[in-house]
């Protein structure tokens, strides 16, 4: 008689199924007929993949540094089995955003014993930073650009005092309350003061994702070499910038599923500086696209070294057994 699911394996086929319809809903309202004639120099391309791979595998670490300082533990024997758990999560933007995302990893990682309270606080914390480290590398960047002027005079006032903001932010003190506060509005209750994270996780935090950014950013800037080969060298830090603007945008479109249509729409308005409109639209389209089979490749990756981790350990434990025995 053929055993009933449990409740974890319903859930996680459920997200599955969410996942996979909401990236199928997409896929089929895509106007296929932009992408007619389009040639990808390979070279960058390949780039732009491994480069982005490095970028989640990145997340995933500060993932596991924070909850480390938030003193969780057995992090690094499952340092294996969380980064899958990541990259499953990270799927779950696609359906409400952050807020899965966060989820994901708490309900998903409270397997291997680790405290739902410190996954929420870790999963908040981490989310804030990596907003707020988005932002300053993105305005930053985008600041020092004389090309931001093209868009505009408000532009860059506007970038100026969010830079300002940003840093504000990431001090100690003040990032707390905020962490406080947010924490209060996801969970909707107070933070326990002791889960509240130190200065030293949230400089550190900080200074990875700045770290971080910069290498996504990079990644996005091949891909758009891929398509635009007109593009040089001394666009790289722009190319960088408006990304990361773009991408901190599509994260506080809590409306969007994974910020789809939001990230491309910012993308457009910021990259038509550097290449004509309707180009401009088929990098936009083409990014989505290549993100969404990254983020499927990196969970596909996790995965398999999960699944590898666990039949060298079965294997292990058999020789391990039979020598015993023996």
């Amino acid at each position: 008689m053929a055993r009933k699911p449990t409740r974890a394996q319903l859930i996680q086929l459920v997200f599955t199924v969410l996942v996979v319809a909401v990236i199928a809903v997409y896929l089929a309202g895509i106007n296929w007929d932009r992408l007619d004639g389009l040639r990808l120099s390979p070279l960058p391309f390949v780039v732009s993949i491994l480069i982005a791979l490095v970028f989640r595998y990145w997340g995933a670490g500060i993932w596991l540094f924070l909850l480390d300082r938030l003193g969780a533990r057995g992090i690094r024997s499952a340092w294996v089995e969380l980064c899958a758990v990541y990259a499953k999560a990270w799927l779950g933007r696609y359906l409400l955003g952050a807020g899965t995302w966060i989820l994901g990893k708490v309900y998903f990682a409270s397997k291997f014993g680790i405290g739902k309270s410190k996954l929420a606080v870790s999963g908040v914390l981490e989310g804030a930073l990596q907003l707020i480290a988005t932002l300053i590398v993105g305005l930053g960047l985008l600041v020092i650009d004389p090309r931001l002027g093209a868009l505009g005079g408000a532009a860059s006032v506007v970038s100026i005092v969010a830079l300002v903001v940003c840093v504000i932010a990431l001090i100690p003190p003040v990032f707390r309350f905020g962490i406080g506060l947010l924490y209060r509005i996801v969970r909707r209750k107070r933070i326990d003061p002791a889960d509240l994270p130190e200065w030293r996780a949230i400089i550190f935090g900080g200074l990875l994702y700045i770290v971080g950014t910069l290498i996504t950013g990079a990644s996005y800037f091949f891909i758009a070499l891929a398509v635009f080969q007109d593009l040089q060298w001394s666009d790289f830090l722009y190319i960088v910038g408006a990304s990361s603007v773009a991408a901190a945008i599509s994260l506080l479109a809590v409306f969007a599923p994974g910020g789809i249509g939001v990230r491309e729409g910012a993308q457009v308005f910021f990259f038509s500086v550097l290449m004509p409109v309707e180009l401009a639209v088929i990098v936009s389209v083409l990014m989505r696209l290549w993100s969404l089979a990254v983020d499927v490749l990196f969970f596909l990756v996790a995965q398999s070294v999960r699944i590898l981790k666990d039949r060298r350990g079965g294997n292990q434990s058999h020789d391990d057994a039979r020598g015993t025995t023996g």
